[in-house]
């Protein structure tokens, strides 16, 4: 199992008095954590130590610059394969989202998910075709889950899913989706077939989970899983 990485303590807003180099290091620092109007704050700061002679409002500079910011956390949250969160994105949107869910009272489902033989697929007809099998799995996730769920590519073959629920036994009705919805994508295509190992773990918010707490749960659920896969052909053989 992948370790899971902690949720760092959030970022503090740069003081008036820093000097241009401290603004720039701090601004370094929380360039993933940081909201947009830290984030303009900061910056605008820092152009005001650099600009105080130039001519050009600060605005001016305050728009380039954040455009640019945004496009570089985007890439520095994003999967480049399947253009999902990667893991530090997922971990930053999931916990937010657990937050809103606590505050509002409100269960969630973590959904842990594996490509089932990832490797032998890369090995037996190439790369190109194990990268298939992910950028489908992310196309089928983005069909069963909302967007406004939180959905990741954690590692090399593993995903992530968190959602919001009212209801916390809304666990089947998520996983019956799934698997009409990889039926669906094996009809559809004349290439290998997709198969997802899947672990899930509530969230409870009268005892509320850490992110990281729900993704070790719910990877013990999908080794389970792909354990049970493994062991069917083998009773079905014995009782054949």
């Amino acid at each position: 199992m992948n370790a899971i990485a902690e949720v760092s303590a959030p970022p503090q807003p740069a003081k008036n008095g820093s000097s241009s180099s401290e603004i720039a290091s701090q601004l370094s620092a929380v360039a993933i954590d940081a909201d947009e109007g830290m984030v303009k704050q900061m910056l605008a700061t820092l152009l005001r130590c650099q600009l105080r002679r130039s001519d050009e409002p600060v605005p001016a500079h305050l728009g380039v610059l954040m455009h640019l910011f945004l496009a570089l956390r985007s890439m520095a949250l994003t999967d480049d394969l399947t253009s999902l969160y990667n893991r530090r994105g997922f971990l930053r949107a999931g916990t937010r989202l657990l937050s809103a869910a606590h505050r509002e009272e409100r269960w969630a489902l973590l959904f842990y998910i594996d490509v089932d033989d990832l490797k032998s697929t890369n090995d037996s007809a190439g790369h190109a075709a194990g990268d298939s099998l992910l950028t489908r799995t992310a196309e089928v996730l983005r069909l069963v889950f909302r967007d406004t769920d939180v959905i990741g590519r954690l590692s090399g073959d593993e995903f992530a899913a968190l959602v919001a629920v009212s209801d916390p036994n809304a666990c089947d009705l998520i996983l019956h989706r799934l698997q009409s919805a990889i039926a669906a994508d094996n009809l559809a295509r004349a290439e290998a077939s997709l198969s997802l190992s899947v672990g899930f773990a509530q969230f409870n918010p009268r005892k509320p989970s850490s992110i990281a707490d729900l993704l070790r749960k719910a990877d013990v659920g999908m080794y389970g899983d792909k354990l049970a896969k493994l062991v069917r052909p083998v009773r079905a053989a014995l009782h054949g």
